[in-house]
């Protein structure tokens, strides 16, 4: 089998490191991405049909059939599409695994023996001897179980659902650190272990504040009104957040209501918070009369904590995500076609990030590589 292409010559800091990527679904094929992104060469095994991921929304606009979130999983990363039948299907993995330091599974996944070098990183959605072990689950049942649904939302309203897979990118990225744990462990004693990764762990490390919480005095986070000073305002042309802890004079004087200082309702702290629903009515009407950049501006010349909310066209298109290449364009060596990805969750020093190629399109023949 060949291996990725490597364009550059540049150093990767895990370089070293061979990956086979058994895993069906998002947890564990973001963990292999991001190993990929930061140098290892990751090979993921599919069945006739494709990997599960292949077939899951969204799907490409522009008339094609391309699992979007497929693309995102797997750039960086090989493919190996394994024999129907026995036993040239277990022989293809046998010597698949042979090769590798990393082997990324589901919990389901019964792999052939591997050596005792090898970093076993198991991924499943509850830990198998917790009294969820048996259960099936979904993003939704994660972020209920978590306790993040329930502090979400309006309090006189259900809770609200997270959109996305955050509970599976989570799980994810707890892998990655998992398998980076053992493999410098690897480094002293010579020897690889196993390691798990449950999206129900990974959920709640999130929600430490809720665990402990609950721990301490057995109460829940709910959907209570923040008594802090928060405003969303919505300006001529957008919408902005304002945190104001510091400084209620500047506030104030951000929305031109310097008389309100000297204001009795408002001069005291106490004051300040119990009538902040009045004083944000003054600022809304103000504030319509701002642009969102005026006010952003003001109030950092302020020190006054505040950001516009950006809609995602354009953060894609803002100065800051060009800058920091947040978003890329990766065009294939032999097709000429196009893909959008995202640039690298963090940076490594003097490393380069190399899940810079397409993912893996599904071919007839058994090998499909990065550059297709």
């Amino acid at each position: 089998m060949s291996g990725p292409r490597r364009d550059t010559p540049r150093p990767a800091a895990l370089g070293h490191l061979r990956v086979v990527d058994l895993s069906s679904g998002v947890a564990g094929q973001y963990c292999g991405k991001l190993l990929a992104g930061y140098g290892a060469e990751v090979t993921l095994v599919e069945a006739a049909g494709g990997a599960p991921t292949r077939r899951m929304p969204p799907f490409a606009g522009d008339g094609g059939t391309g699992s979007l979130l497929f693309r995102h999983l797997n750039q960086g990363k090989a493919s190996v599409v394994l024999p129907g039948g026995e036993p040239d299907r277990d022989e293809r993995l046998g010597a698949l695994v042979a090769g590798a330091d990393v082997v990324v599974r589901d919990a389901a996944t019964v792999p052939p023996p591997l050596a005792p070098t090898v970093v076993e990183c198991v991924v499943s959605d509850f830990p198998e001897n917790g009294p969820y072990a048996g259960w099936g689950a979904d993003e939704m049942v994660h972020q209920a179980l978590s306790g993040y649904m329930n502090a979400t939302g309006r309090s006189d309203r259900e809770p609200l659902y997270g959109v996305g897979r955050r509970a599976y990118y989570a799980c994810g990225t707890t892998a990655f650190v998992s398998v980076l744990a053992a493999v410098h462990e690897r480094r002293r004693s010579g020897r690889g272990q196993r390691v798990r990764a449950s999206v129900f762990e990974s959920m709640a490390a999130m929600g430490q504040n809720f665990v402990t919480q609950h721990s301490y005095n057995g109460t829940t986070e709910s959907r209570a009104r923040y008594t802090g000073l928060l405003a969303t305002l919505r300006c001529a042309d957008g919408y902005i957040v304002m945190f104001a802890i510091r400084d209620p004079a500047a506030v104030c004087r951000l929305f031109d209501a310097e008389h309100l200082v000297d204001d009795p309702r408002f001069d005291r702290p106490g004051s300040f918070i119990r009538n902040w629903d009045e004083l944000v009515k003054v600022f809304q009407g103000r504030a319509l009369r701002m642009t969102t950049e005026e006010a952003v501006t003001r109030a950092q010349e302020l020190r006054i904590s505040c950001e516009r909310v950006w809609t995602p066209g354009e953060l894609v298109s803002s100065e800051q995500w060009r800058g920091r290449e947040f978003v890329r364009t990766l065009r294939p060596a032999r097709t000429g076609a196009e893909e959008r990805a995202l640039g690298p969750v963090f940076r490594v020093s003097g490393s380069a990030y190399l899940a810079d190629t397409p993912s893996p399109g599904l071919p007839g023949t058994e090998i499909e590589g990065k550059d297709r």
